[in-house]
């Protein structure tokens, strides 16, 4: 029995040269992300960016977030806390368009630890 792999085979001749390719199955396009110890955040691109997300990435004990601006609101800083603990991740309500971003890890008895700003 035959089987199928999910990989294909793209064959194409540019200029006269042979160019071979493997694709594989098409995922999202992550528009602009940002990272720190214990976060990770981004929006994506097919989703107009109207959404944010955060990832706590370290079992720390210390919480991630993701500071943001929307659009319609542009100069208002938005937080969005990943509160489920390491490995969860938490994705905002929809609303316009997520111009810039920072991931950020809550420090004990001190100011948080956050990335450089993102533009989108």
């Amino acid at each position: 029995m035959r089987t199928t792999s999910p990989v294909r085979k793209v064959v194409t001749i540019i200029g006269g040269t042979l160019v071979a390719a493997s694709l594989i199955g098409t995922a999202p396009a992550i528009a602009k992300s940002a990272t720190t110890t214990g976060s990770h955040v981004w929006t994506w691109k097919d989703e107009g960016h109207a959404y944010q997300y955060v990832k706590d990435t370290a079992a720390d004990s210390r919480s991630a977030a993701a500071k943001y601006e929307r659009s319609a609101s542009a100069g208002t800083i938005r937080t969005l806390w990943a509160k489920g603990g390491s490995g969860t991740t938490t994705k905002s309500g929809k609303g316009s368009k997520i111009i810039k971003m920072q991931a950020c890890r809550q420090e004990q008895a001190a100011p948080d630890t956050c990335s450089k700003w993102v533009a989108n």
